[in-house]
């Protein structure tokens, strides 16, 4: 005869066998309420300033400047998908950034090898990462935060505190100012990103295993997933894409600046957490991460249209994220059922 523990943890790898490794959530009109609010508040500031936010150009200019801001919130959610949290990605960016630009100049680095090199960077602060969370068990939270100081010297250190702006990369230059039919390169490329997160995430087993590990690591570990090796994957993938952000920023913006990359982290982790109200509810995804950012775009756009001075930007971004906690805790919250008695 089976003991309780072995009847539970029979029903726990059961519930949890690939293909029903996680309840895919209900679809629901809820989910797409997100979607509806960046429409409406789209429309809102149309019909409020015809000339100057309903214009293609307008339009054209927020999708492409916040791409950057959509790859590193992409790479915020990875982690945050399997119950891991790292603060240190806008730092990556910040840092990558800086090698992107100063290799060529002062190395006199070709680009080819300087975009391995960044790559590489970003490989390895992921590869530290998955060791000392997943080898030593450290919390994720105190790591990235350590690596997130570390960068931030390095950042300084490397460019002495002052931009680089001389003999960018011309490759890297094309890569952010390229527009193909009026829209830029850079949002081609977070489209193409978001398309693959989405259909690894959505259609494949092994999305499901991922979002059962964040839903349950214990029972998925029993249906026999293997949980170290994929927490690490994401892990790792974060601070690679975060790396792969710097060199299109230098690109778009043809220089690296020692202290813009903070300004990333609160919108990145507001748009990571407002995906948990989008699609798909009380989970991150890709295309809840991409209308956040776009939502939170808009709104930015908008009010300095209407001439908000600079102090309103983090307010706002403040509270989306706090919006974004509360908004998603009450679309997912279980419903209070009534029961009968019956004799």
């Amino acid at each position: 005869m089976l003991t309780d523990e072995a009847r539970g943890s029979n029903l726990a790898a059961q519930r949890a066998q690939e293909g029903g490794v996680v309840q895919r959530p209900k679809r629901t009109y809820g989910g797409y309420a997100m979607l509806a609010l960046l429409l409406g508040l789209f429309a809102l500031f149309s019909a409020i300033l015809p000339g100057t936010f309903a214009t293609s150009a307008n339009t054209s200019t927020i999708l492409a400047e916040n791409a950057i801001l959509g790859l590193l919130a992409l790479s915020v959610m990875l982690p945050l998908i399997v119950n891991e949290y790292d603060l240190s990605l806008a730092s990556v960016m910040g840092f990558c950034a800086m090698l992107a630009a100063g290799l060529p100049a002062r190395q006199g680095m070709p680009w080819t090898v300087t975009a391995l090199v960044v790559l590489a960077v970003g490989l390895t602060v992921g590869i530290t990462h998955a060791v000392l969370v997943i080898r030593f068990k450290l919390p994720s939270f105190v790591v990235s935060l350590g690596t997130n100081s570390v960068l931030t010297g390095l950042i300084l250190l490397y460019s002495n505190g002052s931009v680089i702006y001389d003999a960018i990369a011309p490759e890297f230059t094309f890569i952010g100012t390229t527009r193909i039919f009026g829209i830029g390169l850079p949002v081609y490329i977070l489209a193409f990103v978001t398309a693959v997160l989405w259909f690894v995430l959505e259609k494949r087993p092994l999305g499901r295993k991922f979002y059962a590990i964040g839903a349950n690591e214990t029972a998925a570990k029993l249906a026999g997933i293997p949980t170290g090796r994929l927490r690490a994957a994401l892990i790792i993938a974060a601070p690679v894409l975060a790396s792969l952000a710097g060199i299109i920023i230098v690109g778009r913006v043809g220089s690296a600046s020692p202290t813009s990359f903070s300004a990333y982290f609160l919108p990145a982790f507001a748009a990571a957490f407002l995906s948990l109200a989008g699609y798909k509810l009380g989970h991150y995804n890709a295309l809840g991460v991409i209308t956040a950012v776009y939502l939170i775009a808009v709104g930015v756009s908008g009010l300095s249209l209407l001439g908000a001075p600079s102090w309103v930007e983090p307010i706002f971004n403040g509270i989306a994220l706090v919006v974004a906690i509360g908004l998603a805790h009450l679309l997912t919250r279980p419903r209070k059922t009534k029961h009968k008695v019956t004799s």
